[in-house]
């Protein structure tokens, strides 16, 4: 959905490659017919032949910028690209909302479709629940998350201490600094 962003904005966040493909290849074909009317035209009109291969050439350079924006704007998404920053913000505000939560550590999410967002959020509970008591939280948190955010069809929520996470997070995404908590 376009909405209030600029075409190339909306063109960027979309998760949804079949239709912003068929947007470009259709622009490309067009664009190439215009082309080659033209470069046919002035080659009869102007008596030089060149044109028309020139043309032709122009008409493989939009192709090949097509395809090569295309290439760089479905990689991430066949890579596995994170959901929007207010997507990841809002499942952070849902799990800070909780009393029982003392602090959300961070939150990694992936698109596994363009609808469908799994995401991984580590969380440092309050000491003082008990296993069932966090376990009880952690339903509620699902049933949030899901309700304010339907393209979530995976959560999964770790109990686990800030300096943990930032641990492994530096080891498994090779994230330099190190934030370390009381």
């Amino acid at each position: 959905m376009k909405g209030a962003d600029s075409y190339l904005e909306a063109f960027r966040r979309s998760k949804d490659p079949p239709s912003f493909m068929v947007l470009f290849e259709d622009s490309a074909a067009l664009l190439g017919i215009v082309v080659a009317f033209l470069g046919t035209w002035a080659s009869i009109w102007l008596q030089w032949p060149i044109l028309d291969g020139l043309a032709s050439i122009l008409i493989g350079l939009v192709l090949a910028a097509v395809a090569i924006i295309l290439a760089i704007e479905t990689k991430s998404l066949l890579i596995g690209e994170p959901a929007l920053p207010e997507v990841e913000n809002s499942i952070k505000r849902l799990a800070s909302a909780d009393p029982g939560v003392r602090r959300v550590n961070g939150v990694i999410t992936v698109h596994l479709a363009p609808d469908q967002i799994m995401a991984a959020l580590s969380l440092e509970f309050d000491d003082s629940l008990t296993t069932s008591t966090i376990e009880a939280k952690v339903e509620e948190l699902e049933d949030r998350v899901r309700a304010a955010h339907p393209e979530v069809v995976s959560l999964f929520i770790k109990p686990q201490r800030p300096n943990r996470f930032h641990e492994v997070r530096a080891r498994r995404f090779g994230v330099k600094k190190v934030e370390k908590t009381p």
